[in-house]
């Protein structure tokens, strides 16, 4: 039996399987802080590309981690 939790959720529209062995409730937090990055961009830049909003809230994740 695998010991990962596969957990289902929702980051900027889409659905996405995520695998770990994190606690379920920690990895629906995770993803919902990147979907309000996600869309924190948007609201701020109308970008039209889900690979450039996805970068540029990884660069501010990633800012945020770094300060």
């Amino acid at each position: 039996m695998d010991p990962k939790n596969v957990v289902q959720v929702q980051i900027f529209g889409h659905t996405y399987a995520i695998r770990s062995e994190a606690d379920q409730q920690y990895i629906v937090e995770v993803a919902a802080y990147v979907d309000r990055k996600m869309r924190e961009i948007t609201e701020k830049l109308p970008v039209a590309s889900l690979a450039k909003v996805a970068i540029l809230a990884s660069l501010n994740i990633a800012d945020e981690l770094y300060k």
